[in-house]
């Protein structure tokens, strides 16, 4: 298993910056390596399920990996946490976290994950750990794009 962090920090209110992040079906609209979110189900205590197709890719390897995850945003304290619970990953799971900065907002998303490609070694690991912290900071940067923008 791999863990992949990333934080940048986003000129907008903490509150403008979860709600964005939390309307996971608006991402492939100004994501681009997310090609479809689909919630199937979303619950006012903040409970969500949704469908994922991303493109992971670096140089021109391209793969398209599919999950379904369960999430819980928690608008009180500015948290999330989600777990894949069936798709292409072995194990796959992570939090966001939202905090004020003065007039900005940090924001860091952990994500923990296993591919479970067996007799994977030391360098193929760290080309996968390459991919999911580019497609991590690229998520990032397109939601402090949409924050700062709108």
């Amino acid at each position: 298993m791999s863990i992949v962090i990333s934080e940048i920090e986003i000129a907008a209110p903490v509150a403008k910056v979860f709600d964005l992040a939390r309307k996971v079906e608006d991402f492939p609209k100004f994501m681009p390596d997310v090609k479809t979110v689909e919630v199937r189900e979303r619950r006012p205590d903040g409970h969500c399920i949704s469908y994922w197709e991303a493109v992971a890719s670096l140089q021109n390897i391209k793969k398209i990996v599919r999950w379904e995850e369960e999430a819980h945003w928690n608008a009180v304290d500015f948290t999330s946490s989600f777990a894949q619970t069936k798709g292409d990953y072995k194990h796959y799971n992570g939090s966001w976290e939202f905090e004020t900065e003065g007039d900005s907002t940090h924001v860091r998303l952990t994500v923990d994950y296993d591919l479970g490609l067996p007799l994977v070694g030391a360098l193929i690991n760290k080309l996968l750990d390459k991919i999911m912290k580019d497609n991590c900071d690229s998520m990032l940067k397109a939601l402090k794009e949409k924050a700062e923008g709108s």
